[in-house]
């Protein structure tokens, strides 16, 4: 009897260490799994989600932002800034802007200023910007990470387009970066190709 419960012991013993170490090899792997499934469920809620349109200046800038999203306007003085809404997902991870600005010198120059900036550019972790087309009108691509006045990394991804007539058309979301995903951007993305420029 005593052998029998020494056997049984032995192979619970032995069967709890397996398990343990079976955890500890493939926990990754595991969490991994989980993470892509997430991500998948995520990426198709985005895909998905529905859009509504908007319109500003009297139909001079045409665009999408996604149905669920809170928007609200504001304005501002200066005569610089001509339009401004903002916009809120329901998670509250995801916030930014379109804008509308009066502006004579050409893009690239306003924004080589910008990154000329001591201000702007301090504790970038990274920064790059590439050229864009959105229905024939020319512009930017810039996407940065940084850190707030609290300490905490955001990420940015902010498109900006040209009309020939002294206007620049801009599109910010902005998120921390713990809760970036690059699946986001087929949402960003859509937003901005969306954009329809009165000539």
């Amino acid at each position: 009897m005593n052998f029998r419960l020494k056997k049984s012991k032995v192979f619970y013993i032995a069967l709890s260490t397996f398990l343990i170490m079976f955890i500890i090899n493939y926990s990754n792997t595991i969490l991994n799994t989980v993470e892509v499934f997430q991500t998948n469920i995520e990426m198709g809620k985005v895909e998905k989600q529905g859009y509504k349109n908007y319109s500003a200046l009297d139909g001079q800038l045409r665009f999408l932002l996604p149905s669920t999203w809170e928007t609200w306007e504001q304005n501002f003085s200066g005569g610089e800034i001509l339009y401004h809404l903002n916009f809120l997902a329901p998670n509250k991870r995801i916030h930014g802007f379109i804008q509308i600005w009066k502006m004579e010198k050409p893009l690239e120059q306003f924004l080589e200023e910008s990154e000329e900036s001591p201000v702007d550019t301090a504790d970038y972790k990274f920064y790059s910007r590439k050229e864009i087309i959105v229905n024939n009108n020319k512009g930017f691509l810039v996407q940065y990470e940084r850190p707030n006045n609290q300490g905490k990394t955001y990420r940015a991804y902010d498109s900006f387009l040209q009309d020939g007539n002294g206007h620049i058309y801009r599109a910010s979301f902005y998120m921390t970066g713990k809760h970036w995903r690059n699946y986001y951007t087929i949402s960003f993305n859509k937003i901005i190709q969306s954009f329809k420029i009165k000539q």
